[in-house]
């Protein structure tokens, strides 16, 4: 049982090199597969480590490691890709793999650093790969220029100090019911949007968040 979490971790990583594949194959529907069973084995390996009372640094740094490849080098590969797309010349379309270095400095900062219980500081790195595989289902052309400042804007939210909700499941009913609620919103949003709605929920997150970030501050 000590294992599990660590194969957790390590199923992460795997579809986080899947994805990868699939990006590169162009199948972003796929990709986008791989990206969501990152975020929930990201999330399970954590929880079950707690409840079962086996959290090691061991199992910290590979999570952070394994974190690298899916929710650091898969957005930036995304954003590589789609500034090729455009027929950019080279180094230039590797503007996009600044999301990957920024990603890699935010999981070092976070395990070098006490964080906050209540909310993270900085967008976490799961949703921000969520928002970029959902880029890739626009179906009209982005324009280079929104492309580098959506480049810019992630690398900069990661290690920003803004505060971002931390969604954690408690053992309350209103903890089920906000669940639920965000569930059955998520799925409201994937019915109208298709796979563009991880981009668009990672976008309102990002707003709510901004303004809770600048109510906390205000208290202080």
């Amino acid at each position: 049982m000590k294992l599990l979490p660590n194969l957790f971790t390590l199923v992460n990583a795997a579809a986080g090199c899947l994805a990868l594949y699939f990006i590169l194959d162009l199948d972003f529907e796929t990709a986008t597969y791989c990206v969501l069973v990152c975020c929930v084995f990201d999330f399970l390996d954590g929880f079950l480590a707690r409840v079962l009372g086996v959290t090691s640094e061991f199992g910290k740094q590979l999570d952070s490691l394994a974190d690298v490849i899916s929710f650091g080098v898969v957005p930036g590969a995304v954003a590589t890709l789609m500034l090729g797309v455009l027929d950019v010349d080279f180094p230039w379309f590797f503007i996009g793999f600044i999301i990957t270095l920024a990603s890699v400095y935010r999981l070092a900062n976070y395990n070098t650093s006490d964080q906050n219980k209540v909310h993270f500081s900085g967008l976490p790195t799961p949703a921000n790969a969520l928002l970029w595989i959902g880029l890739t289902h626009i179906e009209s052309e982005i324009k280079f220029s929104l492309i580098v400042s959506a480049v810019i804007f992630t690398s900069f939210l990661l290690n920003s100090s803004f505060a971002f909700y931390r969604i954690q499941l408690k053992y309350s009913l209103l903890s089920v019911v906000k669940l639920l609620v965000m569930i059955v919103l998520m799925i409201a949003l994937l019915v109208q949007f298709g796979h563009l709605a991880w981009s668009i929920a990672i976008a309102v997150y990002i707003l709510l968040s901004f303004k809770y970030s600048l109510l906390a501050r205000s208290k202080v």
